[in-house]
């Protein structure tokens, strides 16, 4: 009996070396090779094999490591030009403030420095105000303006605090609920309580959750508003917005509680991007922009991590839709050395080691930037699900990646953002 378990056990563990022996022989027969990440650099040929697994994809999706990632800000950069100037992408959409980006993009006089102004005030801080980012942010973007295909700016995230909404959300929600005549509006609680908490949102300092109580109380009677709205207002932009503030509010709640923070947060940005694909750009073809994490499929499926696979990211229920996962392409970026900025930017780490046998170590040292079209290998091995080590967010992760991300930028020396001056 222990001779018959050993030998199934060995079995066992041949069967899984030969399993991922098959993805390693795939990365390395089929990495191509990419020649630079600069975004000056406008001979795409060497993108064409990207632009090729993308297919017909109507929404791209572009991840990072880290905010703080250098190298990965000048890749992306080059890609979302390709892929506006040769694929026809016009509108880019960052894990950004919902709010802000849709209703104040439409304000901003299309010039560099306005837009610089506008990015500074309502983007994640480290984009805006790294060397890695200008070209596109403050050249490219405006230069497209003078053109037949500008590239239009969204934003899907729920997280709200940035300047316009800071300056505007309250009297939009104020508004809209006027407008459509809310016997809300016509009480005391809603000009004493409803609206200054709702402005109150953009002021969250307190770490204790007997300061937040608040919050659940906003939250609850956003849900009110809501349903008393009705269904038929689902589509408009203020229902939305009124959604996110309730999800923020609830967010911030649960906020020392990771998995059911994100929870929460991805929920409601897969929401948003739904509407961006299915409302407000429904024949618009849609780069967004976001981290390796929000932007995972399946992880509640292909991970092994506890943390992650517990986590309904924003990747895994867009793409849950059968419609969205036809018509979506998902990128995760991945180095294998080098050093990367924290989120704000003011602090270099050096990354951490690849694994022993992991999906970097397949990868020739020659190499310095490299695309592997997962969903190439998927058709070719369709009951493929070993799994095998790789880096996704400066953490070793094991899982079928393969099934995570349809294809894998691989970048060997990640470099870290450097402030502009």
């Amino acid at each position: 009996m222990i001779r018959i378990l050993l030998v199934s056990f060995l079995l066992s563990i041949s069967l899984k070396g030969f399993g991922q022996k098959k993805a390693e022989e795939y990365v390395q027969n089929h990495l191509v090779s990419i020649k630079n990440i600069s975004p000056d650099s406008t001979d795409y040929s060497d993108l064409e094999a990207i632009g090729a697994a993308i297919g017909t994809s109507r929404i791209v999706m572009l991840g990072e490591q880290s905010h703080g990632d250098g190298a990965t800000m000048l890749a992306k950069s080059r890609l979302i030009k390709y892929l506006h100037e040769k694929k026809g992408f016009n509108v880019l959409a960052f894990e950004a403030d919902f709010f802000a980006l849709n209703a104040g993009w439409g304000n901003v006089t299309k010039n560099s420095g306005a837009i610089k102004d506008f990015f500074r005030k309502n983007l994640h801080g480290v984009w805006p105000s790294n060397k890695q980012c200008s070209e596109l942010f403050y050249s490219y973007i405006p230069t497209t303006y003078q053109t037949k295909t500008p590239l239009e700016v969204s934003g899907f995230d729920s997280q709200i605090g940035y300047h316009f909404s800071n300056s505007n959300l309250k009297d939009s929600i104020d508004f809209y609920l006027r407008r459509n005549r809310h016997t809300f509006t016509k009480t005391n609680r809603y000009h004493n309580e409803f609206l200054p908490n709702i402005e109150r949102l953009k002021n969250w300092v307190g770490k204790d959750k007997e300061s937040r109580e608040w919050m659940i109380g906003l939250a609850l009677t956003i849900d009110t508003v809501l349903a008393q709205l009705g269904q038929q207002y689902s589509k408009d932009f203020t229902y939305l917005a009124l959604e996110n503030a309730r999800e923020f509010a609830n967010q911030l709640y649960v906020y020392e509680k990771s998995v059911s923070s994100y929870n929460i947060r991805d929920a409601q940005m897969a929401r948003n991007l739904q509407w961006l694909a299915d409302s407000k750009y429904p024949n618009g073809k849609i780069i967004v922009w976001a981290a390796n994490s929000h932007i995972m499929k399946n992880a509640d499926t292909a991970l092994k991590a506890k943390r992650d696979a517990s986590i309904n990211w924003m990747g895994t229920i867009f793409n849950k839709n059968s419609r969205n996962s036809a018509t979506t392409y998902v990128i995760g970026f991945n180095s294998r050395d080098g050093q990367y900025a924290n989120n704000s930017g003011t602090k270099v780490m050096p990354v951490g080691k690849p694994f022993k046998d992991g999906f970097e170590t397949w990868i020739d040292d020659s190499v310095s930037y490299g695309f592997i079209d997962w969903k190439k290998f998927r058709a070719l091995q369709p009951n493929y699900s070993e799994t095998f080590k790789m880096k996704s967010r400066q953490m070793y992760s094991t899982g079928n990646w393969s099934d995570v991300f349809d294809g894998i930028f691989y970048i060997r020396d990640m470099t870290p953002v450097e402030k502009l001056k």
